[in-house]
């Protein structure tokens, strides 16, 4: 896979994302769109595994497999989700705009999500170590209502999901989780300090970085490894758009 190098950053266009779907999962429904992990030429980025944007079908979903060790964010912009651990006797729901952490812990999971709902869902699913490994399997839910909301900058409007301001308490080193809204022209920020990567998925809208005439549509993703020193980059709106943005640590 080919991807666009610049100095501080990597760029996946929509078409150099990898596509799962039910050759990978075996059943129908589930289709991934994979910016990091085993299928793409970005196998891991600091302690992120996998980065998924994916949608499940109204009325299916991925039946009951097992996770160890690590910890998901599943952030559902559209639809809903139930989960259901059966080797925890844990359950839990979701609804758009929660976010569901699954902490696998040291005994493992063994879960099922579905959509049980009328309507497709689409979900993106971060996935990455949790060190040290919780003792205890858990599943959390930040609701929609108790994310906070602030303005970031003339016309940027940005919710929280994980970070100083949100009360989601996470096991692995994420520092920042935000879905933000731009106007047309308006910009934000996206900062690292030393050791720090991230990424900016554009979720809707058309986006430019820094002076780059290049124009990012929707799907695209905007990749920063982790590397010494402090590094800005400015991601601006050519028309009204929406990005999720990641900032974590080093990982190892």
């Amino acid at each position: 896979m080919t991807v666009t190098t610049h100095p501080t950053y990597v760029v996946l266009a929509p078409e150099q994302h990898a596509v799962l779907g039910e050759n990978e999962f075996g059943m129908a429904g589930l289709i991934a769109i994979e910016s990091i992990g085993p299928f793409t030429s970005i196998h891991e980025s600091g302690p992120l595994l996998t980065v998924h944007d994916s949608t499940i079908q109204a009325h299916l979903g991925i039946g009951h497999h097992p996770h160890r060790f690590n910890e998901r964010l599943f952030y559902i912009e559209q639809g809903e989700l139930d989960h259901d651990d059966a080797l925890n006797k844990i359950t839990g729901h979701m609804d758009a705009g929660d976010v569901g952490e699954f902490t696998e812990g040291q005994r493992g999971m063994i879960h099922s999500e579905w959509n049980n709902g009328d309507v497709d869902t689409i979900a993106y699913i971060l996935v990455y170590r949790t060190d040290p490994v919780p003792e205890r399997t858990s599943f959390t839910a930040l609701r929609d209502a108790d994310a906070p909301r602030y303005d970031e900058g003339a016309g940027v409007r940005t919710k929280e999901l994980v970070g100083p301001a949100s009360p989601l308490h996470v096991h692995g080193d994420i520092r920042y989780f935000a879905d933000s809204t731009l106007e047309r022209d308006a910009a934000v920020s996206l900062a690292f300090d030393d050791g720090e990567g991230g990424l900016a998925s554009v979720r809707e809208g058309m986006v430019r970085v820094d002076d780059d005439p290049a124009e990012l549509a929707a799907g695209s993703t905007i990749l920063v490894r982790p590397a010494a020193g402090e590094r800005r980059l400015e991601v601006r709106a050519s028309e009204p758009s929406r990005i999720v943005r990641v900032v974590h640590g080093p990982g190892g």
